[in-house]
């Protein structure tokens, strides 16, 4: 790894509510398989849980100096985590991992080391799901998210990127705080990012293995969430998130060959019924942002926590 990392450490940050499930398996995933340097911490933000989370957390802190909790004894809200790990991270570069989610071997290195790329201020991962494809909301999910990295190679080669994942790195004072209310901070933060002259980079190969929903009402529940933070997202700060609908205007030759590319990789069944649940979602996403409807404490899809262990 390279030098001026090895020296100023990093700062991973972790934000978890009811994580009890997974939070164990990730610090130790963290701690022992992704080679961090010796000054490095883990900053864990347990907010307003009411199962074990704090207490596996703790346990870990007690063992390892560099994991430090951070409890919230109500749920405040993800960008009240993310603030706070913000705020309190001491090295000069910051990961932020899902609690949800479980790195590949080497995942970090390959993150940290691509943002020696110069002008680079953030670098994300690849969300990888683990759903099956035999059922419908299983090649749904695994759609989306090979459509997600399709689209990301795209940007990423044309130096368009704007927009962050379930992992991704970033130079501390690029962004010092989100909004409160934000629902997609990783939007936010790349945009913001994007905004003051940074690029963003992908890096396919550091992968994080991912539980989509399993279930229609977890889906639904999921991306009407994620749709409304889209649009939350283009009103806070003027510009179009990595999604279809604000793309298409702005970069119609790249669409036209990613919507060309998902005509080609998916049965058409499959690709109706994405399409149209896109849309139907979008729209009450739409009508959730105009009748201010609140996601910051959205309610978790209980599906998406069945993570393998290692």
């Amino acid at each position: 790894m390279d030098s001026w990392i090895l020296s100023n450490g990093v700062t991973v940050g972790i934000c978890a509510y009811n994580e009890g499930m997974n939070i164990g398996e990730l610090l130790n995933n963290i701690l022992k398989e992704q080679e961090l340097p010796a000054e490095s911490e883990v900053l864990v933000v347990c907010s307003g849980c009411t199962d074990n989370t704090v207490e596996v957390v703790q346990e870990y802190a007690e063992k390892d100096p560099r994991v430090h909790a951070f409890v919230e004894n109500v749920r405040k809200g993800k960008a009240s985590a993310i603030n706070q790990i913000l705020s309190n991270a001491k090295c000069d570069i910051i990961l932020f991992v899902s609690a949800d989610t479980l790195p590949n071997k080497g995942c970090f290195p390959r993150l940290l080391s691509k943002l020696r790329i110069p002008n680079t201020g953030i670098v994300c991962g690849n969300p990888v799901p683990i759903n099956s494809s035999d059922s419908l909301v299983g090649r749904l999910v695994q759609l989306l998210w090979s459509f997600h990295d399709h689209v990301f190679k795209q940007l990423n080669d044309a130096g368009l990127a704007r927009h962050a994942t379930e992992i991704f790195c970033i130079r501390k004072g690029i962004v010092d705080k989100i909004p409160a209310e934000t629902v997609n901070d990783d939007a936010y933060i790349a945009l913001t990012a994007k905004k003051k002259g940074w690029l963003i980079k992908y890096e396919t190969e550091s992968r994080v293995s991912i539980c989509g929903p399993q279930t229609f009402p977890d889906y639904f529940k999921q991306r009407r969430r994620v749709l409304f933070g889209h649009h939350q997202v283009k009103k806070t700060t003027g510009e179009s998130p990595q999604h279809l609908i604000y793309l298409l205007p702005l970069y119609p030759i790249q669409v036209m060959k990613l919507l060309r590319w998902l005509f080609m990789k998916y049965d058409l069944p499959t690709l109706i019924a994405f399409i149209s649940i896109e849309l139907g979602l979008n729209t009450a996403a739409m009508a959730d942002s105009i009748l201010r409807k609140p996601h910051t404490k959205w309610s978790v899809s209980s599906s998406t926590k069945n993570l393998p262990k290692s």
